[in-house]
């Protein structure tokens, strides 16, 4: 093993042998060796495996397994309340999972490593959470080697350094920490109904009682695509913004991560667009993606870049349409219809837009639903900022309780 977690557990160990060695009761931050505070799971479950849900690993911690169980699930591994297991292959990615305290026991593939702290020495939770901190990832770093895909069996991770707090600072620490999933989950609740909103003030204008006095006009009446491409080699294009479906955020029509057509590399035609034209992606992942072009561009050849007629449909209105669940149905629905996964020009053009009697009508409501969309987006914003916070709590708990001790032993 190489760096900076060797060459810390080394001299931390020294000082260490120097209070009463490694494993003895001391009242300080100690680097053990994993198999000094970690015992491995090795023994498949055996008949008991018939009823227990099967785990897996991901970034976000336990989940489902995706796969069923294979030919010979007696030698799953088991999952009890205070074990944590990772998937060896895929460990560089962040696949670490807990079962925590309350939890329904389970199983989970043979081919995972299942620890669990010593008692008294390594609390599971304090574990979990710092195996997947800055300090854990360096840890996996050094015993992988740098090898992306190479496995870190329990006999790499037995021979690695560890800091391990004193028991009296665990148990504290560990209670801090068992608060975070709650809080995790409440925060990605708010936010989940947060970004229901759009769609939802989209489909109260657009699917709405009002909506059944409005003239169905069909979109090719009142709007164009614009021909013709363009080559962004040329200087005078290759210096232009150039934006696709993934610089649109879904829903919103908000625009992010442009950059030049020169930038990105693009050596293939082009669509030019100018001011004002709504830019509507027509492949199947982006269909509820559309933007008002700030600044004359290029656009992906996957996007139509439209004009809409300026005596009959106000651009804010049209975009609003296009963003509704109403067309966005359509659209999924007329594309899987397709041979090609995208929404062809005569499908587009086939729709019937809804629109009020007047163009004053028609701003208004714009107008007005701008107004609410960037509330909701406001709100949107604080659940993402209060999510991410919580997300931090961990590290900063786990900063805390080590900065406490170092200080306090300097």
């Amino acid at each position: 093993m190489s760096g900076t977690v060797a060459h810390h557990g080394r001299a931390a160990n020294a000082a260490n042998e120097s209070v009463g060695g490694t494993t003895g009761t001391t009242d300080r931050v100690r680097w053990l060796h994993g198999h000094e505070c970690l015992e491995e799971v090795s023994v498949g479950i055996g008949a008991a495996w018939r009823g227990l849900p099967l785990y897996g690993a991901s970034r976000d911690g336990r989940s489902p397994a995706k796969e069923a169980i294979g030919k010979h699930p007696e030698r799953y591994k088991p999952v009890e309340p205070g074990t944590v297991f990772y998937n060896p292959m895929r460990i560089l990615l962040g696949s670490i999972a807990m079962l925590d305290e309350g939890e329904p026991r389970g199983i989970t593939s043979p081919d995972y490593v299942v620890v669990r702290g010593r008692p008294g020495v390594l609390h599971h939770r304090v574990f979990y959470y710092w195996f997947r901190s800055q300090g854990g990832q360096q840890l996996i770093r050094d015993l992988a080697r740098g090898g992306v895909r190479e496995r870190i069996l329990f006999n790499r991770l037995r021979a690695g350094f560890i800091p391990v707090l004193p028991w009296r600072v665990q148990v504290p620490l560990a209670e801090q920490l068992a608060t975070v999933p709650a809080a995790r989950k409440s925060a990605s609740d708010r936010l989940a109904a947060a970004e229901a909103i759009p769609a939802a003030l989209l489909r109260e204008v657009f699917h709405g009682e009002e909506t059944t006095e409005w003239s169905a006009v069909p979109l090719a009446e009142v709007c164009r695509c614009v021909e013709g491409q363009v080559d962004p080699r040329e200087p005078e294009f290759g210096s232009l913004p150039h934006i696709n479906g993934e610089n649109i955020a879904s829903g919103t029509g908000r625009l992010y991560g442009i950059r030049t057509a020169t930038e990105d590399g693009l050596i293939s035609g082009k669509y030019l667009f100018e001011p004002g034209m709504i830019l509507y992606s027509k492949l199947r992942p982006y269909l509820r993606k559309a933007a008002i072009a700030p600044s004359r561009g290029v656009c992906s050849a996957d996007m139509y870049p439209l004009v809409f007629d300026p005596l009959r449909v106000d651009p804010l209105f049209a975009l609003y349409s296009l963003l509704a669940p109403p067309f966005t149905s359509y659209a999924v629905d007329q594309s899987r219809r397709a041979r090609m996964p995208k929404l062809n020009r005569e499908q587009l053009f086939a729709w019937h837009l809804p629109l009020p009697e007047t163009i004053q009508e028609q701003q208004r409501i714009a107008r007005d639903l701008s107004r609410r969309l960037a509330a909701g987006e406001a709100l949107i914003g604080r659940c993402r900022d209060e999510l991410a916070a919580i997300e931090s709590l961990p590290a900063a708990f786990l900063r805390a309780a080590f900065a406490a001790e170092n200080t306090r032993y300097a």
